[in-house]
């Protein structure tokens, strides 16, 4: 499974290059409502500075959605941060008195939550984006480009797949939906395959592998498995263009737009360094043609998923977030 992705966060160059156009009244929907559910509404904090960046009228109430979310948060973790060093420095006298494991946890605890919430104040004021800025998580939306009535979308899509008629419970038991194997597409996936269709642009995917695996070794006696995440980029730097499914889920008033992106069985250096699965990167020319799957054949569509740009995946254990 790709177990989070770097998306491609310059919008603007996603429109120039795929000839799409950024729908914006759907990304203000989504900002607004992160302002309300910041835990339900996550995106990766270089679209956020991507839409700070730009001059265009068209932005104006999602950098006010932006900003009122910041003033919001920040607000929140100064907050916090003083409880946390509060904290702290009553765990620093406990020990200073007898050193116990209670209190020796509220020392760590405490030290990593300022550290967390300062780094998230920080990223606030940064600028530069560097690649963690790119991460998509599940759960989290990122930039999907469809195609609705000939049109050319980017539009955010929350990255883990309800599919219509399945109940919001089903999130949490079907945790892996934020991928659909190539396999299971006329199976699980029939209600979206052929009918809805995406495209995620990425500069690499993250791996869940476990150490021995990717030391290409057997676990020792005794040993236990240890889980690291790797990070794959396409070595000659292009960006993968992953077919994906998507959802439109609706309860009343309520309505969500959901993806999943699609994979198969990886190429040989993603396999030698411990994973079993890959995102299918296509061809420019199949990419767009995957976005119109109306009135092409299951056996067109899965000829059209086989049309693959190949390149090397470099891959590096993955910078702690």
């Amino acid at each position: 499974m790709c177990y989070a992705a770097l998306v491609a966060a310059d919008l603007r160059r996603l429109e120039r290059e795929l000839g799409a156009r950024i729908d914006f009244a759907a990304f203000q929907r989504v900002y607004e409502a992160r302002g309300d559910d910041p835990k339900a509404f996550k995106l990766p904090i270089a679209l956020d500075r991507q839409f700070l960046g730009m001059n265009d009228p068209a932005v104006a109430q999602i950098v006010a959605a932006i900003a009122a979310y910041r003033q919001q948060r920040t607000s929140e973790w100064q907050t916090e941060i003083f409880e946390q060093r509060r904290r702290h420095a009553d765990a620093q006298r406990k020990l200073a008195q007898k050193a116990t494991k209670a209190a020796q946890k509220d020392l760590q605890v405490s030290a990593d939550k300022i550290e967390q919430r300062l780094k998230w104040l920080n990223d606030f004021r940064d600028v530069e984006t560097v690649e963690e800025d790119l991460v998509m998580y599940p759960m989290h939306y990122g930039p999907l480009i469809v195609e609705i009535d000939g049109q050319r979308q980017i539009t955010p899509m929350r990255y883990h797949c309800r599919l219509p008629g399945h109940a919001p419970d089903m999130d949490k038991r079907l945790q892996g939906n934020y991928n659909a194997r190539i396999d299971s597409l006329e199976d699980w996936w029939r209600p979206v395959f052929g009918k809805n269709h995406g495209l995620l642009v990425l500069e690499g995917f993250r791996e869940n592998v476990k150490v021995h695996d990717m030391e290409g070794r057997e676990l020792k006696e005794g040993e236990r498995p240890e889980n690291v995440v790797l990070q794959f980029n396409p070595q000659d730097a292009t960006t993968m263009l992953v077919p994906c499914i998507w959802a439109r889920w609706q309860r009343g008033d309520e309505v969500l737009h959901s993806m999943a992106l699609i994979t198969d069985e990886p190429p040989a250096e993603v396999a030698q360094a411990g994973h079993n699965r890959c995102p299918i990167n296509l061809t420019r020319e199949a990419a767009l043609a995957w976005l119109t799957p109306r009135g092409r054949s299951a056996k067109e569509l899965f000829e059209i998923l086989s049309q693959r740009h190949r390149p090397y995946y470099e891959h590096r254990i993955a910078e702690a977030a």
